[in-house]
């Protein structure tokens, strides 16, 4: 009677744990990232790599720290096609705000589709801030700023996004203390396409010539319309990053970022909208 019933309990135990395993599976495979190979030099990248080359060599940028990465992710494996100090913590500026906004969709839904919205298509710091705090009394219930940027780090660590470096001194991008790299912007933006909010995180992004702080930006180019991307801007510190559907139809994922320029914002922005320009032609 007793082998009886040790047999039928290991009948119930073997597909639980099976299953267990399963699952187990599922969730590491949902975390991870592909693997960014480099992709050999292409003709179709030539105007792009031009530029970049040119705002890496500009006078005005000597005594600036530069860093970006641009990956192509029309096919199933996303190539990187230009990087450039891609894994080095810089300030972000507003840039920051894309994994505010990015987590908050996630953990509560429509409720805060109209916030997000506003918060990314107009850049408004004080919202962005009021999020982070949401997020933390959320998963610490504790709603402040410090454990608002502890669970946007856990969340974004979840997505496969490696955190090492970056760090969150405030909810909105205004510090000089926050730190992220080209890099971790992309692979937000990367992970971002998997969630079931993608589309409207996706459109709450200004859209060159046409929305929010990108309205007046690139009116006339390729890239009107086509670029999709968060603006950064503080006291000599630039950043843009974001989504391109070029004209031929490739999708590009990007983050560029000029710390310490020596040059009027203005002209700074100018030469940083040139290169997303570039990108839109390919």
């Amino acid at each position: 009677m007793h082998k009886r019933s040790f047999f039928i309990s290991l009948l119930i135990l073997f597909p639980l744990l099976f299953a267990c395993q399963n699952n187990k599976s599922r969730s590491n495979a949902q975390k991870e990232i592909p693997g960014l190979a480099k992709l050999e030099p292409q003709p179709r990248y030539d105007t792009m790599l031009q530029a970049l080359q040119l705002l890496q060599n500009d006078p005005l940028l000597q005594k600036a720290s530069l860093g970006y990465l641009v990956v192509d992710v029309t096919n199933k494996n996303p190539v990187i096609v230009a990087d450039y100090h891609a894994k080095k913590p810089m300030i972000p500026a507003s840039t920051l705000k894309i994994f505010v906004t990015g987590a908050a969709l996630e953990y509560f839904g429509k409720q805060v589709i109209p916030e997000v919205t506003v918060t990314n298509q107009m850049s408004v710091n004080w919202r962005s801030s009021k999020l982070l705090r949401k997020i933390g009394g959320k998963v610490y219930q504790t709603h402040t700023t410090a454990a608002g940027a502890k669970a946007i780090l856990d969340f974004w660590s979840t997505k496969g996004v490696d955190t090492e470096g970056m760090n969150f001194y405030d909810g909105n991008g205004l510090s000089r203390n926050n730190a992220i790299s080209p890099k971790q912007l992309v692979d937000a933006l990367y992970a971002m396409r998997t969630s079931p909010y993608f589309d409207v995180f996706y459109e709450s992004l200004p859209l060159a010539g046409l929305t929010g702080t990108l309205h007046k930006a690139m009116k006339g180019s390729a890239a009107e319309g086509r670029v999709h991307a968060k603006t950064g801007t503080i006291g000599k510190v630039k950043s843009f990053a974001g989504y391109v559907v070029t004209v031929t139809g490739r999708q590009l994922i990007f983050s560029l970022i000029v710390n310490d320029y020596d040059c009027r914002v203005k002209l700074m922005k100018k030469k940083m909208e040139d290169v997303m320009i570039s990108m839109a032609e390919i």
